[in-house]
């Protein structure tokens, strides 16, 4: 049905516009909520990987066949070497997965637990366990060497989600052992959780898998894990769904807050416990409990080390070593926050050193403006709203659920001197067509959220959306005359 419905729409079409339309009408298959889908399964049996595909009901139940055991570790002088060992419960059974609400992909959490300091991380006195903040996070295993700088820079408990089709689970558990077992603070302060795709399930293969060393680099023992992928023949999966590891991440939190960003995004040193202090005192006689607090990111030229305090990071903005994350991608991806105002000195007056961790954050200044399509990273109760998890890839991912903090009130406050350090300037030259393509298709999802968003308010609906001028958007006005003026309604779009 699916593939005769696709030919039906694109026969007149060819050469690269057919791929572009096809890309479209599978999003909108999906939208329309179409009652069967195509399913392709990978397994591995003896040596083997095979490939089926089925036809299953969108409704059907969620049945898991394919047990996984997370081998457990120890470690000699040299390398890091496997063996079967039960006792330390970090076995992980795929029939005690849980299905993600769209039905697509299935979690883990607490694959591998943090130990004591996951529980109660102590230090900073009255507030540790009241409004102590946790950083949820997400990495696909290409990045994993990331949780090594974010460890060292924050000292509070840190949730990560990992996305692990396929052989990737076997990377996985290389680098979360090399991880834990060679990194200090990882087995103390440190969950990992599991997200892959039911279509796409771990296996692991048969043959000997690289000897991670404690005296490898993280970069290089990632490198070394990945060799895995080279073996298995598998290239990295292009649906990374990440709202629904930001969310598998934030969920698994044990603190009243959550700081959620990116694997490659650097907290500021001392940034723990002087939120944690500030979190603390702000629940007095006034507390607000729909604030978002607004901590700004920089890039940071990769010839230079990664700033310790606002005060280096000042003097790198005026060197042009800094500058504002995505500046040159997406303007409007921090434009909002207003940045001139916080990029002055800070108040206190050494002018050498920073701020000392004893000493809490403030909040230099409200922003009362709001612009459409605002990525922020927020420090948020974790009675605010979940991320959208219909959002794949890239695009809309973080601004919708800005979007939606905004309509239901939220305020939003500018920390001063916190701040997040993304190493290497951001240029659009490392855009994939698959990213751009991503983008145009987060574009309709994102008019469709803000469409049911606006109903189950009762608000007015949102205006149409306007695409912008790539062959993907060149696509959509044609791909709705084929299918009317129903299509339209459901995407929001203008025909035509």
């Amino acid at each position: 049905m699916l593939s005769s419905y696709i030919h039906a729409i694109t026969h007149k079409v060819g050469g690269r516009r057919r791929l572009v339309v096809v890309m479209m009408v599978v999003v909108v298959m999906t939208v329309v909520n179409l009652s069967v889908i195509t399913t392709t399964t990978t397994t591995h049996n003896n040596n083997n990987i095979t490939t089926t595909t089925t036809k299953k009901p969108t409704t059907a139940g969620h049945h898991l066949t394919n047990p996984i055991t997370t081998p457990h570790h120890h470690q000699n002088n040299s390398s890091l070497e496997w063996y079967d060992d039960t006792d330390d419960g970090t076995s992980v059974d795929s029939g005690y997965g849980v299905s993600d609400i769209s039905g697509n992909f299935t979690i883990h959490s607490f694959a591998w637990p943090g130990g004591s300091g996951w529980r109660r991380v102590n230090g900073v006195g009255e507030g540790a366990g009241v409004w102590g903040v946790c950083l949820a996070t997400h990495a696909s295993v290409d990045r994993l060497h990331w949780v090594v700088t974010t460890t060292s820079s924050w000292n509070g408990q840190l949730s990560v989600a990992i996305f692990t089709p396929g052989i990737d689970y076997e990377v996985a558990i290389l680098m979360v052992t090399y991880l834990r077992r060679c990194i200090e603070g990882v087995s103390e302060r440190v969950s990992f959780h599991v997200v892959y795709p039911r279509y796409n399930p771990p296996y692991r293969l048969n043959t000997s898998t690289p000897h991670l060393h404690c005296q490898q680099h993280p970069r290089h023992a990632n490198e070394e894990a990945l060799r895995l992928r080279v073996q298995a023949r598998q290239k990295a999966e292009r649906r990374y769904p990440q709202n629904l590891l930001r969310n598998v991440a934030r969920s698994a939190c044990p603190e009243l807050y959550c700081l959620s960003a990116d694997v490659d995004m650097t907290p500021v040193k001392e940034m723990w416990p002087r939120l944690t202090s500030y979190l603390a005192s702000r629940h007095g006689p006034t507390p607000c409990p729909r604030c978002a607090l607004v901590v700004p990111v920089y890039e940071v030229d990769d010839g230079v080390s990664l700033p310790t305090h606002k005060k280096q990071l000042l003097h790198l903005i005026h060197h042009n070593k800094a500058r504002r994350f995505h500046i040159k991608v997406y303007i409007k991806n921090q434009g909002n926050s207003h940045l001139e105002l916080w990029e002055v000195e800070p108040l206190h007056n050494d002018t050498t050193t920073p701020t000392p961790s004893s000493a809490s954050y403030s909040v230099l200044y409200n922003i009362s403006s709001y612009e459409e399509f605002w990525e922020p990273v927020l420090v948020l109760p974790r009675t605010a709203p979940p991320f959208d998890e219909r959002f794949m890839g890239y695009g809309f991912t973080r601004s919708s659920q800005v979007y939606q903090l905004r309509v239901l009130g939220y305020e939003f406050q500018m920390l001063d001197e916190a701040f997040l350090t993304h190493s290497g300037f951001q240029t659009t030259r490392s855009y994939t067509p698959t990213r751009h393509a991503q983008i145009e298709i987060n574009k309709i999802r994102y008019q469709i959220f803000k469409r049911e968003l606006h109903a189950r308010l009762g608000l007015r609906p949102p205006p149409p959306i306007h695409f912008s001028d790539t062959p993907i958007a060149r696509a959509l006005p044609a791909l709705i005359s084929r299918r009317g003026s129903q299509l339209a309604r459901i995407i929001g779009v203008k025909k035509g």
